[in-house]
């Protein structure tokens, strides 16, 4: 196997690099090849712009015009259900024709659009409210049998068991045709208590949906019949006189309305198969009067036996008009791209002069040079701002060759050159660790065990850095810290022992939530001591680590250790701290939050004398 070495390999590729100016020039060339590039493929490809925008427009118009519809019409079959579902609990009494048309009446005021409504009882009575052309309600009585074709609805809804619209018909009242919705009344023992209806008259449709409130140009439709021949919704039948509709012939033929479009709906498409293939089965091209027309539209089934046609027109050159829009866009774009393309080539060429001082900077960073300040003023704020942000790097980058945390480079950085030397401090130690962690991490896969521990290490970090203290180190899933170690502290048993409560609290809390979500909770045994340690860079002149060290540190993992000896197996938390770190606080412990009773005497390995130990938690 052959190994190139780094340098060779870096040298080998010098004659791929360029200079800053040739490198912009290229640049800003290839920009102005490739927007020309994509000027022409904008122009040469209106064609698909112009059936995606028709694709578009097509799905929002028929979408629409359906949800129009169904809001239209859905509201009156909720609410006759409504009333049919009181009856039938006997909220509503189906023996009391005054109760039955008050409540139809209620309905007609709250749903436009009704033209009347009727409740067919046993006694094959119909309780009608009907809405004249003044909008008052007339609500009266009739027999059935005065109309056979009344009668034989009233059959036909006795076999049925849910709502259902009815075929369209004739009636005299409205002089119109009109839509009709049906509902049985049935108790829950399937008993029939009789029927609901309500019909829409022809023109009240067709005003809801072309309401010029609502922004209608009028081009709407719904056809009906089996070659979809009969217009059941236009803005001529909003009045239908004049189109001498009867029972015999209750709907106009498309060339009855007096719209010369939609008379043109059954001709042959115009010949533009992409546009037909555009619209697919949602339309077709139309000529009309030597415009093309375009119809889209939508089948929709459930208001009758026969489905319906529900569509709008509009003139194709509706859409084409985005076309040239686009394309005068594109000719505008195009002259301001190369006027553009002129003041950056001008700019570029300033700006390789003040870009070469950061490449100064890179190479100084990359052959660890950080004497030497990067910084030069310059007229760009960018740049300007990126030497300042290297000069600020560069004495970061002096502390971090040496220190990893970032806290502790802050810190040292604050303390200036005096916080590396090495010197005893009178500091805290604190060392926490979680209980039987080993057997429970063999039960979890590695991600999860590194999440855990993150997780953990966070809550600790979080109370140990609110309270001044520095995490000097991760041992497995220990964490030791000390306070007063880079600077002198005054309070650091009573900054320890109030981050020793701290991390308590957030491990319980912690156990809430995941004995909530089924996970072991987490024990955790800390122990504090104080002391004198000698505090500051230890290791090889090459790597260091910036620690403390002596009997203070022993002493206080001792403690941690010591804990196994007070943890019951109902403990989430014990926390231990030495007689010499009561005796540091510079607070009572009342103060504190603490309770304390008589020290107990342990033995520690390596003391002579017993240590006094105190159970804060």
């Amino acid at each position: 196997m052959t190994v190139t070495a780094p340098g060779a390999a870096a040298n080998g590729g010098r004659w791929l690099r360029l200079p800053l100016i040739v490198a912009l020039g290229l640049a800003f060339a290839s920009l102005a090849v490739t927007s020309g590039v994509a000027y022409v493929a904008v122009l040469a490809g209106a064609t698909g712009t112009t059936e995606r925008l028709l694709v578009d427009r097509t799905n929002r118009l028929v979408e629409a015009q359906v949800a129009l519809l169904n809001g239209r019409l859905h509201p009156v079959t909720e609410h006759l259900e409504f009333i049919a579902s009181l009856a039938a609990s006997g909220r509503l009494k189906v023996d009391s024709p005054t109760d039955m048309r008050e409540a139809l009446a209620v309905m007609m005021g709250q749903v436009r659009g009704i033209s009347a409504t009727a409740f067919a009882s046993l006694d094959f009575q119909l309780h009608r409210v009907i809405r004249h052309p003044d909008g008052q309600l007339q609500r009266d009585s009739v027999p059935m049998t005065e109309h056979p074709q009344n009668l034989a609805r009233y059959r036909e809804l006795q076999i049925m068991h849910r709502t259902y619209w009815g075929a369209l018909f004739w009636s005299e009242a409205a002089r119109q045709p009109v839509l009709n919705v049906r509902t049985p009344i049935r108790r829950v023992d399937d008993a029939f208590l009789g029927g609901l209806a309500a019909t829409v008259a022809v023109g009240d449709l067709s005003y809801l949906l072309g309401d010029p409130g609502r922004g209608s140009d009028g081009r709407y439709f719904i056809l009906t019949g089996k070659k979809h021949d009969q217009v059941l919704a236009h803005r001529r039948l909003v009045d239908p006189r004049g189109l001498n509709l009867s029972e015999e012939k209750p709907l106009p033929s498309i060339h009855e309305v007096d719209d010369p479009i939609l008379a043109k709906f059954h001709d042959p498409p115009v010949g533009n198969p992409r546009v037909e293939r555009a619209l697919g089965g949602l339309g077709h091209l139309a000529d009309a009067g030597g415009t093309r027309w375009v119809f889209v539209y939508r089948q929709v089934r459930g208001y009758g036996p026969e489905p319906w046609l529900v569509g709008r027109y509009f003139p194709l050159e509706d859409q084409t008009s985005d076309l040239e829009r686009l394309t005068n866009g594109a000719m505008v774009g195009a002259a301001t791209l190369a006027i553009a393309l002129l003041i950056a080539l001008v700019m570029g060429l300033r700006m390789a002069r003040s870009i070469a001082t950061i490449t100064d900077a890179a190479r100084q960073i990359e052959q660890l040079e950080f004497d030497k300040p990067f910084h030069q003023p310059s007229r760009l704020r960018e740049i300007d701002e990126a030497g300042r942000s290297l000069d600020k790097a560069r004495q970061a980058l002096r502390w971090f060759e040496a220190y990893v945390p970032r806290r502790l480079v802050f810190r040292l950085m604050a303390a200036g050159e005096n916080g590396v030397v090495s010197r005893r401090r009178d500091v805290t130690v604190m060392f926490t660790d979680i209980v039987e962690f080993t057997p429970q991490a063999e039960d979890l896969p590695e991600s999860e065990t590194a999440e855990l521990l993150n997780h953990h290490f966070a809550l600790l970090g979080a109370a140990i850095e609110h309270e001044h203290g520095m995490i000097d180190k991760y041992i497995g899933d220990s964490v030791m810290a000390v306070w007063g170690g880079i600077s002198k502290m005054e309070d650091h048993a009573d900054a320890a022992v109030r981050a020793a409560l701290a991390c308590a609290r957030a491990i319980v809390e912690d156990n809430e939530v995941r004995r909530a979500s089924g996970k072991q909770p987490i024990r955790m045994r800390v122990g504090l001591h104080s002391g004198t340690a000698v505090v500051g860079n230890i290791g090889a002149p090459g790597r260091v680590n910036f620690t403390l060290v002596g009997d203070t540190v022993n002493v206080a993992q001792r403690f941690e250790q010591l804990g196994k000896e007070f943890m019951t197996p109902s403990d989430e938390v014990v926390i231990l701290a030495s007689g010499d770190t009561i005796r540091a606080l510079t607070e009572p412990p009342e103060a504190l939050g603490l309770k304390l009773g008589k020290p107990e005497l342990r033995q520690l390995r390596g003391h002579d004398e017993p240590v006094e130990v105190y159970r804060l938690l």
